[in-house]
């Protein structure tokens, strides 16, 4: 529902929220003017369960929000490892279940859906949780949701990737999408909770795609800066090393936001 009064038009702000096993993050955009107007985060040291994950969100929207009358299109990008991708040849949508019970510890419980990630002609098919969306679908209403491995790929067909890796980083979990000659070669994600650990993964990958790391082109985003441990065991082992740029020439912060563009394009992205 649109907040209005008698002589003000409609405030048109889009709420994107992107919920990770091991934290969130809030974005509230103008539609409009496209000048994002609040931004918010929060992280765990260890992934959380589907019910910690409501808990903690429930208490950030009931601090973030006071007028959520206000907001009048909410976007959910869900961040976790309960996914795989089928090529469109091979999908049917009667056999959601059973793409997934391969890799994935599927409950009786678990609700199954997919993304038409139409850059791939291809489908994802992932677990969101069901806990969450049906609390935002009461405070909030109707609103759409996808997986980030498919809004990852989206994004770096968009900015055309030749034969490059793409590592999207989270504190408990990266994803890895790798393309070679334009067209995708992988898309993984890996659970992980040290530096060691984080490297061994990618090297492992590399590895098993016969990739050099000292000619293979890798770009980063998401939760890593030059200071933390993971960028200095990349930079150790990779020679050509990057952050992942996107397009942000159209996005502007208001006065009191404060946000970094480079660590959180993905949600961004979304304006």
């Amino acid at each position: 529902m649109e907040l209005t009064t008698n002589n003000i038009q409609p405030i048109k702000n889009k709420l994107s929220i992107l919920i990770a096993q091991d934290g969130f993050s809030f974005c509230v955009g103008n539609k409009e003017s496209h000048k994002i107007e609040d931004f918010k985060q929060k992280s765990f040291l260890s992934q959380q369960t589907p019910e910690n994950l409501l808990k903690e969100l429930k208490v950030a929207i009931d601090h973030a929000f006071d007028t959520e009358e206000a907001i009048e299109q909410l976007e959910v990008i869900y961040s976790n490892t309960l996914y795989t991708l089928v090529p469109n040849a091979f999908f049917t949508e009667e056999n959601l279940t059973d793409y997934l019970k391969f890799n994935t510890k599927i409950l009786a419980t678990d609700y199954v859906t997919f993304d038409d990630v139409e850059a791939i002609q291809a489908k994802n098919v992932y677990i969101p949780y069901t806990n969450i969306n049906n609390y935002l679908f009461e405070k909030f209403g109707e609103f759409s949701y996808k997986h980030n491995c498919s809004t990852l790929i989206e994004l770096a067909k968009a900015q055309n990737l030749k034969t490059e890796v793409l590592l999207h980083v989270h504190p408990t979990h990266f994803h890895a999408v790798i393309f070679k000659e334009g067209e995708l070669q992988l898309a993984n994600s890996f659970n992980y909770q040290t530096k060691e650990d984080f490297i061994y993964y990618v090297l492992f990958v590399l590895e098993q795609l016969e990739l050099d790391p000292l000619e293979i082109p890798i770009l980063v985003s998401g939760h890593i800066e030059k200071e933390d441990g993971n960028y200095d065991m990349l930079s150790t082992y990779i020679k050509h090393l990057d952050f992942f740029k996107t397009d942000m020439t159209s996005i502007s912060l208001s006065e009191n936001t404060t946000v970094n563009t480079q660590l959180h394009h993905l949600i961004l992205s979304q304006f």
